[in-house]
């Protein structure tokens, strides 16, 4: 069954309501016509409309004010508003679109522009709700995915360690430790992606050298299934203040990249320290190197010749780096390799 639109007209002239009830009265929509502000409201609160149309000139309270009334209540925020008026300069249009509205029609009404810029607003609001709807449906899905993943991950976790544990370290035992590691970096991507709005990151400081080490240690038996070494040096060591799991992000999301795009029996070089007065990390490999280096920060960007991952992790790098004015530099070429520089100034408190 087609769902009735209902419209809402707020006018205080009382032949312009009859005039654009009669103009809309045969398209079937549900029509609720006041000249009092106030009352359109409270009515509004009662029973949502779908959209409103709202003159400028009115008494007590005039349409831009109202307006500003209805985008303060949860319930009426989104709801599209055309303003009707006779005034017709640059300045009130644009102070009507400022105000939250979505169009602007100006008196006297032609009834085929106003049916027409009804429906396309109309048609907009019914996508942006669907819209809505898929990516909380998607919201959710995520979630469960998540939730039914870190089970089974956990398990076959702490049995390849009891097996190495029972029979020593194999390649066969790496590669299923590798394999928890990647799915454990996919797992972080997902849970920033989804919680990043309602989690709160606290900053703490960060040991660099401390924690650098921690995360070439993480990754060591998926680099050791490519035989890829994995060489860590500095020239001066120093702390940074930002939340870890955001700079854990950072490195793994960088490091997993740098591993995934090395050739067999490569090698990687990270570095941090103080260069030409900068505080730097540098991560790089000697790789494939990357097709188009002004990509790779975009959401779900790929290879062509490596589709592998999902396309997030470089995407949430560039994120977090902007969230703490951390530059990132990209440099890359063709079966050479590529190198992720970081300046870090912006988190950095040397410890000398």
């Amino acid at each position: 069954m087609t769902k009735k639109y209902t419209i809402l007209i707020v006018d205080d002239k009382l032949e312009n309501l009859q005039y654009l009830n009669k103009v809309l009265q045969d398209e079937d929509y549900d029509i609720r016509a006041t000249p009092d502000g106030m009352m359109a409201l409270e009515a509004a609160k009662l029973n949502t409309p779908d959209l409103i149309l709202l003159d400028i000139k009115m008494p007590n309270i005039d349409g831009y004010e109202l307006c500003r009334l209805f985008k303060k209540e949860e319930k009426l925020k989104e709801v599209p508003i055309i303003f009707i008026s006779a005034l017709d300069s640059v300045e009130d249009k644009v102070k009507a679109f400022e105000e939250g509205g979505v169009d602007y029609i100006t008196k006297p009404f032609e009834p085929k522009e106003i049916l027409a810029r009804i429906k396309t607003q109309l048609q907009i609001h019914k996508s942006k709700i669907m819209i809505a709807r898929l990516l909380e449906q998607q919201d959710l899905f995520v979630k469960k995915i998540m939730h039914e993943m870190n089970t089974p991950v956990s398990i076959i976790s702490l049995n390849s360690e009891l097996i190495e544990q029972k029979y020593g370290l194999s390649k066969q035992v790496e590669a299923i430790k590798a394999s928890v590691k990647t799915l454990s970096s996919i797992y972080g991507d997902l849970s920033y992606k989804i919680k990043k709005h309602s989690r709160e990151y606290k900053v703490s400081k960060i040991n660099l050298l401390n924690f650098i080490s921690s995360r070439v240690q993480f990754f060591d038996e998926l680099a050791n299934t490519k035989d890829i070494h994995i060489d860590l040096g500095y020239n001066e060591e120093f702390d940074i203040y930002m939340n870890k799991y955001e700079f854990e992000r950072v490195i793994d999301n960088t490091l997993s990249n740098a591993i995934k795009y090395s050739k067999e029996a490569g090698e990687i070089n990270i570095f941090f320290g103080k260069e030409d007065g900068k505080h730097l990390i540098i991560i790089e490999d000697f790789g494939i190197g990357i097709e188009d280096t002004s990509k790779v920060f975009d959401a779900y960007y790929q290879q062509s010749n490596k589709k592998l991952g999902l396309g997030l992790g470089l995407n949430i790098v560039k994120e977090i780096c902007d969230k703490y004015e951390i530059k990132v530099e990209v440099k890359s070429s063709k079966n050479v390799g590529t190198s992720f520089i970081f300046n870090i100034d912006s988190v950095v408190k040397s410890t000398r």
